[in-house]
Order: structure tokens, then sequence, then C-alpha cells
């Protein structure tokens, strides 16, 4: 008994090994490659007008992605309780093994009681459109970059993408279980890859609800977009600050370059790997390294910032801790059988 504690740090720390050589690598990398008269001189771009913009935009992004979430929730939550959650689970994504989303389910569980499971559906919803809004930003400015003709037809295509992509989300929210018995044709549930699939399946498709309801899924997604709406604000706002002499849709490329990098396993909080994503970006458009490492740190030292006032704060409003939200998680079954008890 007494081994287990140590048993369960060494797989803690074997799970973030990876991630912070990587972190190490990327930064051993940076640090040889800038100029750091150059680094520290970029900063003269940082003003307070600045940071407050930059807060005050991230502060409100983490309204609107409240509002969001109070839809998905059927409105059980309170919007206050609902944004308490989503900072408090922001922080925790800067922590080791980025347990955000598990740990907003894990929270949100706990004030209204209901399943984790449950909760975790609809955070899933949210990073499935997140990583699709995302992609599109890519795909939009990809052409941009390159150089090639770009033809307003790309617009056309990614729009009707992403309409058609809206329709099959709406037929398989609708028609749930005979989608799961159509794909259990092709992928049986026994299966070793079925085992692993279906759980995160079915807790998807619980969030998938909200699609079979077009009024709630139009409040939900006006809301979610407002959300990108304010992250793209930020960066526009920073990239004029430090490069007013770019584009305006070279932010949209950045910010989508950055967003992917920081899927890349890391550090805690990211650090190195999205000053390095940030870098590799702006390499593109001719910033050299020591100026484009400013900005990157720039811009994370603020995602960073915000969360962790907010959340913190969160944290003494709801009169939660560390230990209890850390203690859940280490509860929780976010698996089949959890769904059924909902």
């Amino acid at each position: 008994m007494s081994d287990q504690p140590d048993t369960k740090k060494s797989g803690i720390w074997k799970q973030m090994l990876p991630g912070i050589l990587i972190s190490v690598v990327i930064i051993l990398i940076l640090v040889f490659v800038v100029d750091f008269g150059d680094l520290i001189a970029s900063f003269r771009n940082v003003s307070v007008r600045l940071i407050m913009i930059v807060f005050a935009l991230q502060s409100v992004a983490f309204i609107f992605r409240a509002l969001a979430w109070r839809v998905t929730l059927e409105g059980i939550p309170t919007w206050a309780q609902c944004f308490w959650t989503v900072t408090e689970g922001y922080l925790l994504n800067l922590l080791p093994l980025r347990l955000g989303e598990i740990g907003r389910a894990v929270i949100m569980g706990g004030v209204i009681h209901r399943s984790p499971f449950f909760v975790f559906s609809t955070v899933l919803l949210e990073r499935l459109f997140d990583v699709i809004i995302t992609l599109i930003m890519l795909l939009a400015t990809i052409p941009l970059v390159s150089g090639a003709d770009f033809s307003p037809n790309l617009y056309y295509v990614l729009i009707s993408i992403f309409l058609i992509g809206l329709v099959l989300l709406f037929l398989i929210a609708k028609n749930q279980e005979n989608f799961v018995k159509r794909l259990g044709k092709i992928i049986k549930s026994e299966s070793k890859f079925g085992r692993f699939l279906y759980p995160k399946l079915q807790s998807l498709l619980n969030g998938l609800s909200v699609l079979a309801q077009p009024k709630k899924f139009i409040i939900w997604l006006f809301w979610i977009l407002m959300t990108w709406v304010c992250w793209i604000a930020t960066m526009l706002v920073c990239m004029h600050a430090f490069f007013p002499n770019l584009p305006v849709w070279s932010s949209l490329f950045v910010q989508s370059i950055t967003a992917l990098g920081g899927a890349i396993p890391s550090a805690p909080a990211g650090l190195g790997v999205i000053e390095g994503a940030f870098v590799a970006a702006l390499r593109i458009f001719g910033i050299n390294q020591s100026e484009a490492l400013g900005f990157g740190m720039f811009n994370h030292s603020m995602g960073i910032i915000t969360p962790v006032i907010w959340g913190l704060i969160g944290f003494a409003v709801q009169g939660q801790s560390f230990s209890q939200v850390f203690s859940g998680l280490r509860k929780v079954n976010l698996s089949e059988e959890d769904a059924k008890n909902d």
C-alpha cells in the first residue's frame, strides 16, 4: 500500500516526460537562434494599454464561452457557475497533463449534481468546433501565404464543406442509435479499437444532442463564434502593435498555426512549444526569430495570466480547492458505464 503513491507519481512523470523533452529541445533551439538584444528590444511594442485591451478581450471570450456552455448544459447551471468553471478549466489546462476539459466536467458535475460524463460530452462538442474553425482559418490563408493565385471560390468551397458537415452532424444527432448500429457493422465494439472508440464516441454523441434542436444550436453556435471573434481580435490587436506592416489575414494564419501547435505534447502551459509555433509561423512573413519570439512570449504570457487570475478567483468564489478537484479527477470515470448511470 505504501508504494501506491510512488507508483502514481512515477506514472504521472512518465506521461509528462515526452512533453517536457519536446519543450526543452525547442527552448534550446530558440536560445541558439535568437539575439537577446533584439528580443528585449521587441518588448518596446508592449504598453499598459495593449495589456489592458488583450486582457479585456480574453475575459470577454470567457463570458461568451460560458454563455455557449450554458446552452448545451440545458440551462441547469447559472451563467456565473459556467463562467467560473470555464476559467477554472483553462487554468487547469496550464498544469501538468492538461486536465482542463476533464477538470471542467468534474467541477461542473459537482456543482449541478450531474454525471461528469454528461458534462464532458458538452465540452467535447466545443473542442470539435474549435478544431473545425482552426482548420478553416488555416485552409483559407494557406493560398495567400504561398502566393498562389487566390480564387474566392475557395471560400465557397470551405463554407460548403462546413455546411455539409453541420447537416451530417445534425442527422447523426437525430439518429444516434442507427448511426452507432451501422458503425458497429464496420468496427466491432469488442475489438481493441472498438473498446477505445465507442466510449468516447458515445460521449461526443451526448454532446451533439444540442444539434438536434435547431433553435438551441443557433444560439450555441452564435456564442461560440463570438468567442472566436474575441480571440481573433486579440491576435489582430497584438499583430498590429508588433508588426503593423503585415496584412490583416496574416493574424488568422498565425493563430491557426499556434492553435495547432498547442496540441503538441509539451511541458506545463505549453512552454517552449507555443513560442516555437509563433516563431515558425511568423518566419514565413519574414519576421526575424528574435522579434517573433518576443511577440510569442507576450501572447503566451497573456494567455497564461488571464485564466490564472479568473481561475483562481473562480476557485475562491465557488469554494473549491485544487486538492478537491484532483481528488475528483482520480475518481472520475468518463466511460460508457458512467453514461448509463446518468
